[in-house]
């Protein structure tokens, strides 16, 4: 799961790298489409965030039917949330200059977000199918699949966005073509095999109709698990406008700084959805001491893989940032940000773990209240405050989240340590 989610994060990656070399505008108009639909996927994430728990907990429990059925409902919920959001995303395309973000940037913006939102319902086929793997204990498939989408993005963009072999140059534009081609082509190739399997065909995902009722039920139930990712994703929306309102340079920058800081959040994400799935396993198994063994490891180990990760961009931020982008201006910004970026690590590997250890027991409604405080109530006045009233600029929106991340992931663990303690003996 960890190599999966770490070949999200290279598509991204890629891209940056890629629409980097154009300059500072293409680079800062891919993260000003990149804000919007980051915040739809949050919401998809989330309201598809019970599927896999759901998926995982009939397997525990041996019932491979109803995993089935879980599996079916799962890309049937995907498909209409996909198409929901490209959609919306659609709609906010004729406002983007209406945010007060840099003329320049919002001209070329608009056919490169068009085209993301309608990879969207593929991206999330894709991802219900690799959650179903993943639940069923057949990760690797998705790994290879995967990677043949990193592959194929990886050409298209050299050739699209700079005219290779006689293709036309389309810029940040053929970036988002890119995208398009390689999320619908992972999400037939998965279909393809998870239909022709021999080990997952005991499942039936394909074999009988979708259970409607248990749509709903799996709809209701990642509610709130979406609204937790809204609030947490929304509010960092905010933020990115914000640096949108300090100009081209600070977005720029900030797209340097998210995909590098992608490579080390890979590590904390992928525990995390591991970790629902290993707890919620344990839970259907009826094995109480189990789950919380699970989390507990989890979180040890992504605390410990953080703190690596920490010391290296503190220690490297610049010369990583260099790599991005060829603008000196933009490149010590994104600098900065990387360092501040490592001193992010620890706490979020903590929350995120923890998190994922909730979800694994079905306990949502109360961390999308946490996270609500946390971010909206807490966070973003902090955010304001230290960009445009201290002189901190860029770097205010990056710090201003830290310390109440840091009491949200010690509330989220003090939470999964009290669900999950041993039952008292009743005495006869």
């Amino acid at each position: 799961m960890l190599v999966g989610q770490a070949g999200q994060v290279v598509l991204q990656i890629t891209d940056t790298l890629m629409v980097g070399r154009l300059g500072a505008v293409p680079l800062a108009g891919a993260a000003l489409a990149g804000n919007f639909v980051m915040f739809a996927m949050y919401f998809a994430y989330g309201s598809l965030g019970a599927v896999s728990p759901r998926i995982a907990q009939a397997f525990g429990a041996g019932d491979a039917p109803e995993a089935g059925n879980c599996a079916r409902a799962g890309l049937v919920l995907a498909m209409g949330v996909g198409i929901v959001i490209a959609l919306a995303l659609i709609a906010i395309v004729p406002s983007l200059g209406r945010l007060g973000q840099p003329p320049e940037v919002v001209a070329g913006t608009g056919t490169y977000m068009a085209l993301l939102a309608w990879s969207m319902p593929g991206a999330l086929i894709a991802l219900v199918l690799g959650q179903t793997a993943e639940s069923l204990n057949q990760p690797w498939p998705v790994v290879a699949f995967m990677a043949g989408a990193i592959l194929l993005n990886t050409v298209l963009n050299l050739l699209l966005i700079f005219g290779l072999l006689g293709f036309p140059a389309l810029g940040l534009e053929g970036a988002g073509w890119a995208t398009l081609v390689a999320r619908w082509s992972q999400a037939l190739a998965m279909w393809l095999w998870i239909s022709r399997s021999q080990v997952m065909k005991r499942f039936g995902i394909f074999a009988r109709a979708v259970d409607f009722r248990l749509l709903n039920r799996l709809f209701r139930d990642g509610l709130p698990v979406a609204a937790q990712d809204v609030l947490e994703g929304g509010a960092f929306a905010v933020g990115t406008l914000m640096l949108g309102w300090v100009g081209t340079t600070a977005m720029a920058a900030n797209q340097v700084a998210i995909s590098i800081a992608s490579l080390a959040w890979m590590f904390p994400i992928s525990l995390s959805l591991a970790t629902g799935v290993r707890v919620a396993q344990e839970i259907g198994a009826g094995n109480r001491a189990g789950a919380r063994r699970a989390g507990v490891v989890a979180i040890v180990l992504g605390t410990s893989l953080m703190a690596v990760c920490a010391g290296f961009y503190v220690g490297a931020g610049h010369w990583i940032a260099t790599w991005f982008t060829p603008d000196p201006e933009v490149a010590a910004l994104a600098g900065i940000l990387v360092v501040i970026a490592g001193v992010y690590q620890i706490s979020d590997a903590i929350q995120s773990v923890s998190l994922g250890a909730l979800r694994g027991l079905i306990d949502n409604r109360v961390p999308a209240v946490a996270n609500a405080i946390c971010y909206w109530v807490l966070s973003l006045p902090t955010v304001y405050i230290l960009t445009f009233h201290t002189g901190l600029g860029a770097a205010g929106v990056w710090i201003g989240y830290l310390p109440w991340m840091v009491l949200t992931g010690i509330f989220f663990l003090w939470r999964f340590l009290q669900k999950t303690r041993p039952l008292k003996k009743v005495s006869s």
